[in-house]
């Protein structure tokens, strides 16, 4: 499957425009994000993310449109691109469960034991939970798991706990731990630092 830049260009084109029009009126998320390979098997990585969330009260529910990139520094080479959306929801205000679908690409694909075409189409079932542990700070820990949906196969599992301080809405900064399991591979394990800006 091909992604040309026409769609790329195609689907931020639409959220831009979703975006300004009152009614459908998104918050903006940026995320930055260093993650220090404690294994020394996979190397350190930068990932940056930028995304757009809309609550539906109505339902209870978060819809968003997101891409993500991770730089690997050893390998000098994309660990991961993906383009996507997710839709999610929080019980009893600290149990959060989402889906999302994504195209992906970058480095963590040829460790699949299927020959995927570049980038691939997967979907992403994320469980988590959020609690606070004092005032201005809060704990979240939650697993992802992606399945391939051209192959009908698992890619990879990962697993993220982290410490976050947010003393206002506009920003947070956190100190974690991530861990990549990628099903039929090596394992990495990374202690992360995160910026993240709310507009």
């Amino acid at each position: 499957m091909k992604l040309s830049l026409r769609t790329v260009i195609i689907v931020f084109a639409a959220i831009e425009c979703l975006s300004v029009v009152p009614a459908f009126a998104f918050d903006l998320k940026e995320k930055n994000e260093y993650l220090i390979d404690v294994r020394g098997d996979d190397g350190d990585i930068y990932l940056n993310r930028f995304s757009l969330h809309k609550k539906i009260d109505s339902v209870g529910m978060k819809i968003s449109a997101f891409g993500e990139t991770q730089w690997n520094f050893d390998l000098n080479d994309w660990e991961k691109l993906l383009l996507g959306a997710e839709t999610g929801k929080f019980f009893f205000g600290r149990l959060y469960i989402g889906q999302s679908a994504q195209f992906i690409s970058g480095q963590i694909m040829d460790h699949m034991t299927f020959e995927s075409d570049n980038p691939s189409f997967d979907t992403t079932t994320k469980i988590g939970l959020t609690f606070p542990v004092m005032r201005y700070f809060s704990v979240n820990i939650s697993e992802e798991y992606s399945f391939n949906l051209e192959e009908g196969e698992g890619e990879y599992a990962e697993i993220l706990a982290d410490l976050n301080y947010s003393a206002v809405d506009s920003y947070s900064i956190g100190i974690g731990w991530h861990h990549t399991d990628r099903i039929h591979s090596f394992d990495s394990d990374y202690v992360s630092i995160s910026f993240a800006l709310n507009f």
